[in-house]
């Protein structure tokens, strides 16, 4: 949010030679546009009947063990680690996220990676929408 603050200079200096008005009116709107777009665009993660997070959706009665993972673990599991059968959420500021496997043999993704700042949260409402 601050990176997209500071984008006011920026524009400003860009419009300037054109018109000093426009600059100074497009160096108020365009960091409140930006930072709006950015606030409702961000992906959601909601938990009913099914597990929705951004893209993916599937039933919870498909969904297996939970695991948090944060640290070292992290870097491995989005890195290296990452299985080409599996399906993610990843968001570089988030720090923690939970890797949930599918257990639904007619699904070809092994298991979900999604990351969320409380993962006991998500692994608790999960736990209690299972039947």
């Amino acid at each position: 949010m601050i990176a997209l603050g500071l984008s006011a200079p920026l524009v400003l200096l860009s419009v300037l030679p054109i018109s000093e008005a426009y600059a100074i009116a497009l160096a108020g709107v365009v960091p409140l546009a930006l930072i709006a777009l950015s606030v409702f665009s961000a992906p959601t993660i909601e938990v009913d009947e099914n597990l929705s997070a951004g893209r993916i959706r599937i039933p919870v009665t498909a969904l297996g063990n939970i695991e948090v993972i944060s640290g070292d673990a992290l870097k491995h599991e989005r890195g290296p680690g990452l299985s080409p059968a599996s399906q993610f959420l990843i968001r570089g500021d988030i720090k923690t996220m939970v890797k949930i496997q599918v257990v639904d043999p007619a699904d070809p993704t092994s298991y979900l990676l999604i990351s969320t700042r409380n993962p006991e949260a998500l692994a608790s409402a999960l736990d209690a929408n299972r039947p």
